[in-house]
């Protein structure tokens, strides 16, 4: 459910803040277009991507570095193999 701006003010004044689920990166369903453009970028057919096993982020975590730099050595060892 989603909160406009005036709910989330009362419920924070009455000490309920909404309930937010954050999932885990290697939790959340691959977007479409991120797995597009990482098949593309290595080589290969999104469904041979998404068969990989490989956790993929969405899109808002990959502007993260640190995922980055944990996802294209797994990448590439995918293109290595086919």
């Amino acid at each position: 459910m989603s909160w406009d701006s005036l709910q989330t003010e009362v419920l924070a004044e009455l000490g309920c803040p909404p309930w937010r689920q954050v999932w885990p990166a290697a939790m959340l369903p691959p977007d479409p277009f991120v797995v597009a453009q990482l098949a593309a970028a290595i080589g290969i057919a999104p469904e041979l991507l998404l068969a990989s096993g490989i956790a993929l982020p969405d899109a808002e975590h990959l502007r993260d570095a640190a995922v980055k730099r944990a996802l294209w050595p797994q990448l590439r060892r995918l293109k290595a193999r086919r």
